[in-house]
């Protein structure tokens, strides 16, 4: 038995709104494809009288396409009606897995909204705050407090590097010493006992103690003559701050006298932010 033949007395029913989902799908794909069948059906509807339907013990097999959207879908196969169940009742045909309304989609929270837009504030806060960071006095204390009691492991940073190599200084080559020695004085009675020491009968020039200090160097006894001694930069870290100085060794006539000499140097330096003081020399 064809198709044709299995479908076709299934009109009426498919008519009257008495067929089950499965069957009633059947049937409006065979009238998609049979000249026939709608025929027959137009001439139920011009008023033909009506039989009772009874489906078939034995329905007809399901289409291939049917199949492959069940399957992509996961859906059951319909089980066929029993006789005992009575007469069919109407129902409304069920829509293909295909042709389902898509769920509506959520609303957007004003939550979610408002969280982005805070988290897009902290971001940009804390990207000004690290690009700035080395200009907040109040960093730079926390970082100094941090490295001088070596919390965390912070070492210390290197703030700030001056260049001495302009700056005032005073020196010679007998200073009556018999050892070396090294001194930061910030005060200018202190400066005027150096002076006198190194410099007799001389007047003592103006420092301005408030925003300079003045390093006192004596190099020691020397064996020969033109030795001297500069102090070239200055670098502030958070706990300390170092003061590099160089030795000038002695050239031509210098190098050739056999006089000994005690080298010393007196030089303006920048008031140092930090202490202690550490007087090093350039290797």
């Amino acid at each position: 038995m064809n198709e044709c033949e299995q479908l076709h007395p299934l009109l009426r029913g498919y008519l009257d709104d008495r067929l089950t989902a499965r069957e009633r799908r059947v049937v409006a794909r065979h009238l998609n494809l049979c000249a026939s069948a709608r025929k027959e059906l137009d001439q139920l509807r011009s008023g033909s009288p009506r039989t009772p339907v009874v489906a078939s013990a034995n329905p007809p097999s399901e289409p291939w396409d049917l199949k492959v959207l069940r399957w992509l879908f996961k859906t059951p196969k319909p089980s066929a009606r029993k006789e005992s169940e009575g007469p069919a009742k109407k129902t409304r045909p069920a829509k293909p897995p295909d042709l389902q309304q898509p769920p509506k989609p959520k609303s957007f929270p004003l939550k979610a909204i408002l969280g982005i837009l805070l988290l897009f504030v902290a971001l940009a806060f804390l990207t000004h705050f690290i690009q700035n960071a080395g200009e907040n006095s109040l960093v730079k204390v926390a970082r100094r407090w941090l490295a001088k009691n070596h919390i965390l492991g912070v070492a210390p940073s290197l703030d700030l590097v001056l260049d001495l190599t302009n700056q005032p200084y005073w020196n010679g080559s007998s200073a009556p010493v018999a050892a070396a020695h090294e001194e930061l004085v910030s005060d200018p009675e202190r400066f005027r006992v150096y002076w006198s020491l190194l410099e007799p009968g001389l007047e003592p020039p103006n420092v301005d103690f408030t925003k300079e200090a003045l390093v006192v160097f004596f190099s020691g006894p020397k064996p020969d003559g033109g030795n001297g001694v500069r102090f070239k930069r200055m670098e502030n870290y958070a706990d300390k701050t170092i003061l590099w100085y160089d030795e000038t060794a002695p050239t031509g006539a210098q190098a050739a006298s056999p006089a000994a000499a005690s080298p010393w140097v007196l030089q303006v330096v920048p008031k140092p932010a930090q202490t202690p003081v550490l007087i090093q020399k350039i290797q």
